[in-house]
């Protein structure tokens, strides 16, 4: 079981202040074992250990095996038989003892790493307000250098949208056309051309990676093509400020790779209609974000919270984030994968207080009951000066 799993598991079913051998069964303590060596003084350890226990098993036996009522000459007697049979019992117990110091030494060892691993962790991300147009070519320049880091030949720009709940989703052809002209800017030559007929995300039963036009090229590793895309949520009623993220996702893996978010205007804009501070703060109970595997999302999750939970997963955390569910809701076509997820989130909206928002992030366990993941905050305030009054 994966360390993720394992803590989400183990936090759920556990009280406070757990004794240590609750914390990790005996065959879960090599995966906490960073050392080689104590690895193998670990499986040595664990051998002579039950090898002692058959040893005190073979004595019991025994001791408590039916006794013959006459002894035939050359038989052993009773006293015989009992005097062997505890002879046998203290060596397999004295071989056992003779193991337990290593094994309780790594069984602590074991835990410490165990509980360094799944400790409260508190992230937290400012966003300055940014021009529309800054915002744009800042994204395109950071997400070129992810690719160039990671080796893509191509990068496919696929689109934009504006989400206002998760029902309301619009392609917004404005945004693509200035993230194409923001991306072209930092570098002429990175984008493949829009192919004929557009993109789309196409499933082919044959295979486990999608397609994405009818000119495309299946990729057959990691590392090959880029996905790109741009995301766009209001975050006030008068759409004065919105919340601009641009994703980048390998096209072969469907994993996201790259995530840059932004403070910025609702569209295309010279100045700021209000000025605001903001910024992003997660409470992550128990490192949940440093666990392996890919986590989902249920249906009826904030669309801001989900989004803000992908871009801090790829900031902050090691937990994969499928790109999927993202592509379908972009493109459309045919229906998603959940990306080899085997843990469900649910982020949901808390009371808060003025335009700052506030989630609540739950795990699902495998018998259907729910244990708490993280604390999630937008931080908005609105700094505008307020307007003198006429006449003064």
């Amino acid at each position: 079981m994966g360390i993720f799993l394992a803590g989400l598991m183990f936090f759920a079913a556990s009280g406070d202040a757990p004794k240590a051998t609750e914390i990790l069964r005996d065959d879960e303590v090599p995966n906490y074992l960073v050392s080689a060596g104590d690895r193998a003084e670990w499986g040595s350890a664990k051998q002579q250990d039950e090898a002692g226990k058959k040893r005190v098993q073979t004595g019991n036996s025994i001791l408590n095996a039916p006794r013959a009522t006459t002894v035939s000459a050359g038989q052993e007697t009773p006293d015989q038989l009992k005097a062997r049979a505890q002879k046998i019992i203290k060596e397999g117990e004295d071989q056992s003892a003779r193991a337990m110091p290593s094994i309780e030494r790594l069984r602590k060892v074991a835990v410490a790493r165990f509980q360094e691993l799944t400790k409260t962790v508190n992230h937290e991300q400012p966003l300055k307000q940014t021009l529309w147009k800054d915002s744009l070519l800042q994204s395109s320049i950071r997400l070129q250098k992810v690719a160039r880091d990671k080796g893509y030949k191509t990068q496919h720009l696929l689109g934009s949208m504006t989400i206002l709940s998760a029902d309301k989703i619009y392609r917004t052809p404005v945004i693509t056309k200035a993230l194409r002209e923001a991306w072209v800017k930092a570098d002429a030559a990175a984008l493949s051309p829009v192919p004929n007929g557009g993109y789309v995300f196409k499933r082919e039963p044959s295979s486990s990676v999608p397609q994405f036009s009818s000119e495309w090229t299946v990729p057959t590793a990691a590392g090959q093509a880029a996905l790109i895309w741009a995301e766009v949520y209001p975050l006030t009623a008068d759409n004065a400020a919105g919340l601009l993220i641009v994703r980048m996702a390998d096209a072969f893996t469907l994993r996201v790779v790259g995530s840059e978010v932004y403070l910025t205007t609702m569209g295309p804009a010279e100045s700021f209609p209000k000025t605001f501070t903001a910024a992003i703060t997660l409470k992550d109970e128990k490192s949940y974000l440093q666990g392996d595997g890919v986590a989902s999302y249920e249906s009826g999750s904030n669309p801001v919270g989900v989004a803000l939970m992908r871009h801090l997963c790829v900031r902050f955390g090691n937990l994969g984030v499928g790109a999927s569910q993202s592509l379908f809701d972009l493109l459309g076509g045919d229906t998603p994968s959940n990306d080899g997820a085997k843990i469900s989130w649910k982020v949901s909206p808390q009371p808060a207080t003025g335009i700052t928002r506030s989630f609540k992030v739950s795990g699902k366990m495998p018998d259907g009951s729910s244990v708490a993941v993280a604390d999630l905050n937008l931080k908005l305030e609105n700094t505008t000066p307020a307007a003198k009054p006429a006449g003064k």
